[in-house]
């Protein structure tokens, strides 16, 4: 074998290392990029879970409504500088607004971020719409919570049927698990209006 048949098939071998290194490369930055999602995605279970989250969500659900007619709480919503332990629907707002964030740049997966969180972000932009035409109000800007905004919007129609993989099959169809509501409400006295 001459030298130029040894430059070549050295060439070649070259060749074959450098494109499985670059394989390798990109199936590893596959794996970070994953590792990179689930850690974000669990920092937000994390602080979804944490007493600050679920006590807000609790005065959002039970008292917002209510605290709305209340001159004085209104007027604590005007300041620039509105103290979130008086105002815990704040909390939610910019809690949601650091997650459309992460979503927006890529930082979490949003397909999977609103498989699991969708109606949560839908039922609360709905609680906090007025909070957030306040706070834009008091800013003079329409780009206060704008990345929750961005998550309601992306996340609006998602309640059509559910995005099972083909060939999966619901179990609990619509008709069933809204009888089986109903039972148990009027069982229980707990009403008979389930929408």
């Amino acid at each position: 074998m001459n030298a130029e048949w040894v430059s070549a098939i050295s060439s070649i071998g070259t060749l074959v290392v450098i494109a499985a290194t670059a394989m390798a490369a990109l199936i590893q930055l596959k794996h970070i990029r994953a590792a990179n999602q689930l850690a974000g995605l669990l920092n937000f279970t994390a602080a979804f879970e944490s007493d600050d989250i679920q006590s807000a969500n609790r005065f959002i659900g039970h008292e917002l409504p209510q605290k709305l007619n209340d001159p004085a709480f209104v007027r604590g919503l005007l300041e620039i500088n509105t103290d979130r332990r008086e105002h815990p629907e704040l909390r939610v707002c910019d809690f949601m607004e650091q997650q459309g964030s992460y979503i927006k740049y890529g930082m979490i997966d949003k397909a999977q971020y609103l498989d699991l969180v969708g109606a949560y972000v839908t039922s609360m932009w709905e609680a906090l719409r007025e909070i957030v035409a306040i706070r834009r109000h008091v800013r003079n800007s329409g780009r206060m919570y704008e990345n929750f905004e961005y998550l309601a919007s992306i996340s609006a129609g998602r309640d059509g049927p559910r995005p099972f993989p083909h060939g999966v099959r619901i179990l609990m169809p619509e008709a069933e698990w809204r009888e089986i509501a109903q039972r148990r409400l009027e069982a229980s006295g707990g009403g008979t209006n389930v929408s």
